[in-house]
């Protein structure tokens, strides 16, 4: 007779299991798989002077590969690589390298996805927002065509977002840790966290979870016998790369000429304006009375990952990835903008192409007016919903 009650139960539960819905999603989910299958044996010029010299060490010292300073990748990445070495020593290796970005790619949808679940009660919104994570064009162009790892470090900074928004505050700077073991560009979002501690919303306590990640990260390349002092400097040393004031990025420093006269005028200068615009940007978080809801909470790191980029000299196309994936969840928060994710990703989408295919369909300094057209907007915006007394979904209704 327990039996049968528990088949009934059981039966019940399955019945109010949404299949459609689940149709849906695994039908997206493989046209997203088929779409990046199709574009994987293109090689970029990261692949043949970086990415492919990396593989081929690791496929021929294997781990203790780590212990030689020969990637300007922080290690962690070099380890999902060695996954991939190991496990799949057959594999083309224009394949292979891919696969962990595009491993990431599905995580970074996952997390946009629980993050507008916590605004909509239909099923069928989040379950849109992760498909239009998927299928944003540089989210493909970034991990399938180019073979990138910055949806890597995004699915950190995502995943520290919506742990941010559900108040779990260990697992965001967990998640954000992570992410900062994997890529300098996470601390585009830092600003958030330290204007939330100066507002008493975080404690000090939870920021040790960033260099007790970064330490567990490097640890396994130590141990094998990598100097600690290479690599704790990588970070570093990545600094001193690339003297452009901008590599075809949709940037504030797109309208300054070309030159190296110019690129040590205008670095310094450059570096003092983003920390000026970084503080402003903490200051204002400060003084506002506002409830921190989900959705001032996206809209604020939406902004960090999109700003600071646009005002740092020495930024890459691909810096701006983390604002093109959160940019989604916020056009799916607030539905009256649908244009800022629309416009953002196509930005990202056309600064691309120079590097890739060696067209510039647009002009890059017509798109960094594009790119400053829409922080203006996303700028009134956040000022207007810092400083108004409505609170469109209160902390502590939020569903988890």
């Amino acid at each position: 007779m327990l039996n049968k009650y528990k088949l009934e139960a059981l039966w019940e539960k399955i019945k109010k299991v949404e299949w459609e819905l689940i149709g849906y999603l695994l039908i997206a989910t493989l046209l997203a798989l088929l779409i990046r299958i199709s574009l994987l044996s293109f090689k970029s010029d990261d692949y043949e002077t970086y990415t492919k010299i990396w593989y081929n060490a690791l496929q021929t010292s294997g781990f203790s590969a780590l212990k030689d300073d020969f990637s300007n990748y922080n290690p962690p990445y070099l380890y999902l690589l060695y996954l991939v070495v190991r496990f799949l020593p057959g594999l083309d290796k224009v394949i292979a390298i891919k696969i962990p970005s595009l491993i990431f790619d599905f995580i970074c949808a996952a997390f946009i996805y629980k993050i507008v679940r916590l605004k909509s009660e239909k099923r069928i919104v989040p379950l849109l927002a992760y498909v239009a994570a998927l299928l944003s064009p540089t989210m493909i162009l970034n991990s399938s065509l180019w073979g990138q790892a910055d949806s890597i470090y995004t699915a950190g900074i995502i995943a520290g977002v919506y742990f941010l928004i559900t108040r779990k505050n260990w697992y965001s700077l967990i998640s954000f840790g992570i992410a900062f073991a994997f890529k300098l560009q996470a601390i585009f979002l830092l600003p958030v966290f330290i204007a939330l501690w100066l507002k008493k919303e975080l404690s000090w306590k939870h920021f040790i979870a960033i260099p007790i990640v970064y330490l567990l990260s490097i640890l396994p390349a130590w141990v094998i016998g990598r100097p600690l002092i290479s690599l704790i400097s990588i970070y570093f040393s990545q600094a001193g790369e690339y003297n452009k004031l901008t590599s075809h990025a949709p940037t504030l420093y797109a309208w300054f000429p070309l030159g190296r006269d110019l690129f040590q005028l205008i670095l310094p200068a450059g570096i003092a304006f983003a920390i000026t615009v970084i503080m402003v940007i903490i200051l204002v978080i400060i003084k506002s009375t506002a409830k921190l809801t989900p959705a001032l909470l996206l809209e604020l790191a939406l902004l960090c990952v999109l700003v600071i980029p646009f005002v740092l000299p020495k930024m890459h196309q691909r810096y701006f990835f983390p604002a093109d994936v959160l940019s989604i969840a916020f056009g799916f928060y607030f539905p009256t903008y649908f244009f800022v994710p629309l416009t953002i990703n196509m930005v990202s989408f056309f600064s691309y192409q120079y590097f890739l295919f060696g067209v510039e369909p647009i002009p890059t300094s017509n798109l960094a007016l594009v790119t400053v057209t829409i922080i203006s907007i996303l700028i009134s915006k956040v000022l207007r919903d810092l400083f108004s007394m409505k609170n469109e979904i209160p902390v502590q209704d939020i569903r988890p």
